[in-house]
Protein backbone atom coordinates (compact mmCIF):
# COMPACT_ATOMS: atom_id res chain seq x y z
CA UNK A 1 0.00 0.00 0.00
CA UNK A 2 1.57 3.36 -1.02
CA UNK A 3 2.39 5.87 1.71
CA UNK A 4 -0.20 8.58 2.23
CA UNK A 5 0.84 11.82 0.55
CA UNK A 6 1.49 14.72 2.89
CA UNK A 7 -0.82 17.69 2.29
CA UNK A 8 0.25 21.08 3.70
CA UNK A 9 -2.51 23.10 5.39
CA UNK A 10 -1.98 26.40 7.18
CA UNK A 11 -4.82 28.21 8.94
CA UNK A 12 -4.87 32.01 8.65
CA UNK A 13 -5.38 34.35 11.64
CA UNK A 14 -8.95 34.85 12.81
CA UNK A 15 -9.11 38.63 13.10
CA UNK A 16 -12.22 40.83 13.10
CA UNK A 17 -12.46 43.31 10.22
CA UNK A 18 -13.75 46.20 12.36
CA UNK A 19 -10.98 46.36 14.95
CA UNK A 20 -10.74 49.63 16.92
CA UNK A 21 -7.46 51.53 16.53
CA UNK A 22 -5.71 52.45 19.76
CA UNK A 23 -5.11 56.21 19.96
CA UNK A 24 -2.45 56.00 22.68
CA UNK A 25 -0.54 52.67 22.58
CA UNK A 26 1.95 53.95 25.17
CA UNK A 27 -0.65 53.47 27.91
CA UNK A 28 -1.31 49.91 26.77
CA UNK A 29 2.39 49.08 26.95
CA UNK A 30 2.98 50.68 30.35
CA UNK A 31 2.41 47.57 32.56
CA UNK A 32 5.13 44.99 33.05
CA UNK A 33 2.82 42.19 31.88
CA UNK A 34 0.93 42.99 28.68
CA UNK A 35 -2.37 41.33 27.75
CA UNK A 36 -4.05 42.90 24.71
CA UNK A 37 -6.86 41.63 22.49
CA UNK A 38 -8.99 42.72 19.54
CA UNK A 39 -7.08 45.89 18.74
CA UNK A 40 -5.28 47.58 15.88
CA UNK A 41 -1.93 49.11 16.87
CA UNK A 42 0.17 51.18 14.47
CA UNK A 43 3.07 53.64 14.24
CA UNK A 44 4.39 53.04 17.76
CA UNK A 45 8.00 52.85 19.00
CA UNK A 46 8.47 50.78 22.15
CA UNK A 47 12.04 49.64 21.50
CA UNK A 48 14.66 48.91 24.14
CA UNK A 49 12.24 48.06 26.94
CA UNK A 50 11.90 45.09 29.30
CA UNK A 51 8.67 43.29 30.23
CA UNK A 52 7.53 40.12 31.94
CA UNK A 53 4.99 38.67 29.52
CA UNK A 54 3.32 39.68 26.27
CA UNK A 55 -0.02 38.13 25.25
CA UNK A 56 -1.74 39.34 22.06
CA UNK A 57 -4.89 37.88 20.54
CA UNK A 58 -7.03 38.91 17.57
CA UNK A 59 -4.74 41.88 16.93
CA UNK A 60 -3.18 43.69 13.97
CA UNK A 61 0.19 45.43 14.37
CA UNK A 62 1.52 47.82 11.73
CA UNK A 63 4.86 49.64 11.88
CA UNK A 64 5.38 48.70 15.52
CA UNK A 65 8.98 48.93 16.77
CA UNK A 66 9.85 46.35 19.44
CA UNK A 67 13.53 46.07 18.56
CA UNK A 68 15.96 45.41 21.42
CA UNK A 69 13.07 44.50 23.74
CA UNK A 70 13.19 41.70 26.32
CA UNK A 71 10.21 39.57 27.33
CA UNK A 72 10.08 36.65 29.72
CA UNK A 73 7.54 35.01 27.40
CA UNK A 74 5.48 35.91 24.34
CA UNK A 75 2.16 34.37 23.28
CA UNK A 76 0.53 35.48 20.03
CA UNK A 77 -2.73 33.99 18.79
CA UNK A 78 -4.57 35.20 15.68
CA UNK A 79 -2.18 38.10 15.11
CA UNK A 80 -0.94 39.81 11.93
CA UNK A 81 2.23 41.94 11.94
CA UNK A 82 3.09 44.19 8.98
CA UNK A 83 6.26 46.28 8.56
CA UNK A 84 7.18 45.71 12.22
CA UNK A 85 10.71 45.88 13.66
CA UNK A 86 11.51 43.00 16.04
CA UNK A 87 15.28 43.04 15.51
CA UNK A 88 17.24 41.62 18.46
CA UNK A 89 14.06 40.99 20.43
CA UNK A 90 14.73 38.38 23.10
CA UNK A 91 12.40 35.97 24.89
CA UNK A 92 12.79 32.68 26.72
CA UNK A 93 9.41 31.37 25.54
CA UNK A 94 7.68 32.08 22.22
CA UNK A 95 4.28 30.58 21.37
CA UNK A 96 2.68 31.46 18.03
CA UNK A 97 -0.70 30.20 16.79
CA UNK A 98 -2.17 31.45 13.52
CA UNK A 99 0.26 34.36 13.18
CA UNK A 100 1.51 36.17 10.07
CA UNK A 101 4.62 38.33 9.66
CA UNK A 102 4.65 40.49 6.51
CA UNK A 103 7.73 42.57 5.56
CA UNK A 104 9.03 42.42 9.13
CA UNK A 105 12.57 42.85 10.43
CA UNK A 106 13.50 39.98 12.77
CA UNK A 107 17.29 40.01 12.51
CA UNK A 108 18.94 38.58 15.61
CA UNK A 109 15.63 37.51 17.14
CA UNK A 110 16.35 35.20 20.09
CA UNK A 111 13.49 32.76 20.67
CA UNK A 112 14.86 29.44 21.84
CA UNK A 113 12.40 26.54 22.15
CA UNK A 114 9.64 28.35 20.28
CA UNK A 115 6.35 26.57 19.56
CA UNK A 116 4.93 27.81 16.24
CA UNK A 117 1.73 26.50 14.64
CA UNK A 118 0.10 27.82 11.45
CA UNK A 119 2.62 30.65 11.05
CA UNK A 120 3.62 32.63 7.94
CA UNK A 121 6.83 34.61 7.58
CA UNK A 122 6.54 36.55 4.29
CA UNK A 123 9.21 38.80 2.73
CA UNK A 124 10.86 39.18 6.14
CA UNK A 125 14.47 39.47 7.30
CA UNK A 126 15.41 36.71 9.78
CA UNK A 127 19.18 36.78 9.46
CA UNK A 128 20.89 35.42 12.60
CA UNK A 129 17.51 34.56 14.19
CA UNK A 130 17.80 31.86 16.87
CA UNK A 131 15.19 29.09 17.01
CA UNK A 132 17.15 26.26 18.64
CA UNK A 133 15.17 23.29 19.91
CA UNK A 134 11.91 24.73 18.57
CA UNK A 135 8.89 23.21 16.84
CA UNK A 136 7.21 24.46 13.68
CA UNK A 137 3.93 22.98 12.46
CA UNK A 138 2.11 24.09 9.28
CA UNK A 139 4.56 26.96 8.87
CA UNK A 140 5.68 28.82 5.73
CA UNK A 141 8.76 30.94 5.11
CA UNK A 142 8.09 32.82 1.86
CA UNK A 143 10.72 35.09 0.32
CA UNK A 144 12.64 35.40 3.60
CA UNK A 145 16.32 35.99 4.31
CA UNK A 146 17.38 33.26 6.76
CA UNK A 147 21.11 33.59 6.30
CA UNK A 148 22.95 32.20 9.35
CA UNK A 149 19.68 31.59 11.19
CA UNK A 150 19.97 28.89 13.87
CA UNK A 151 17.45 26.02 13.79
CA UNK A 152 19.64 23.43 15.50
CA UNK A 153 17.63 20.59 17.01
CA UNK A 154 14.36 22.00 15.66
CA UNK A 155 11.37 20.05 14.35
CA UNK A 156 10.64 21.50 10.90
CA UNK A 157 8.39 18.66 9.77
CA UNK A 158 6.21 19.81 6.87
CA UNK A 159 7.63 23.35 6.83
CA UNK A 160 7.75 25.20 3.50
CA UNK A 161 10.78 27.32 2.59
CA UNK A 162 9.78 29.15 -0.60
CA UNK A 163 12.25 31.53 -2.34
CA UNK A 164 14.29 31.83 0.86
CA UNK A 165 17.98 32.47 1.45
CA UNK A 166 19.27 29.65 3.70
CA UNK A 167 22.94 30.43 3.11
CA UNK A 168 24.99 29.20 6.10
CA UNK A 169 21.84 28.49 8.13
CA UNK A 170 22.36 26.02 11.01
CA UNK A 171 20.15 22.93 10.71
CA UNK A 172 22.06 20.20 12.49
CA UNK A 173 19.84 17.61 14.17
CA UNK A 174 16.67 19.03 12.59
CA UNK A 175 13.66 17.09 11.30
CA UNK A 176 12.77 17.97 7.71
CA UNK A 177 10.35 15.16 6.90
CA UNK A 178 7.78 16.45 4.36
CA UNK A 179 9.50 19.85 4.38
CA UNK A 180 9.72 21.64 1.01
CA UNK A 181 12.96 23.49 0.22
CA UNK A 182 12.41 23.96 -3.51
CA UNK A 183 13.37 27.34 -4.92
CA UNK A 184 15.50 28.36 -1.93
CA UNK A 185 19.23 29.00 -1.77
CA UNK A 186 20.78 26.15 0.26
CA UNK A 187 24.46 26.90 -0.42
CA UNK A 188 26.39 26.49 2.81
CA UNK A 189 23.38 25.06 4.67
CA UNK A 190 24.73 23.14 7.65
CA UNK A 191 22.62 19.99 7.96
CA UNK A 192 23.31 16.35 8.77
CA UNK A 193 22.39 13.95 5.94
CA UNK A 194 19.83 12.14 8.09
CA UNK A 195 18.06 15.45 8.70
CA UNK A 196 17.20 15.64 4.99
CA UNK A 197 15.28 12.37 5.06
CA UNK A 198 11.81 12.92 3.60
CA UNK A 199 12.45 16.51 2.44
CA UNK A 200 11.51 17.71 -1.05
CA UNK A 201 14.24 19.48 -3.03
CA UNK A 202 14.70 20.66 -6.63
CA UNK A 203 17.39 19.33 -9.01
CA UNK A 204 19.84 22.19 -8.32
CA UNK A 205 19.54 21.60 -4.57
CA UNK A 206 20.03 17.89 -5.09
CA UNK A 207 23.43 18.66 -6.60
CA UNK A 208 24.38 20.68 -3.52
CA UNK A 209 23.24 17.97 -1.13
CA UNK A 210 24.97 15.28 -3.19
CA UNK A 211 28.28 16.86 -2.23
CA UNK A 212 27.18 16.74 1.41
CA UNK A 213 26.42 13.04 1.05
CA UNK A 214 29.68 12.37 -0.74
CA UNK A 215 27.90 11.42 -3.97
CA UNK A 216 29.57 12.03 -7.33
CA UNK A 217 27.30 12.94 -10.21
CA UNK A 218 28.98 12.41 -13.60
Amino acid sequence: MPAKKFVFSRRTPEIAEDLPTSEDPSKLFAPRDLNLANLRLQNFDHSGTTHGTLHLEGTELTRLNLSQTIFGSITLKDVRLTNCDLANLSTRGLNLTRVEFHHCRLTGLSAGQADCQHVLFAESDLRYAQFRLSRFQSTEFDGCNLEEADFQGTDLTGTIFRRCNLHNAEMNRVKLANADLRGSNVDGLNVFPEGLRGATVDPAQAMVFALLLGIRIE
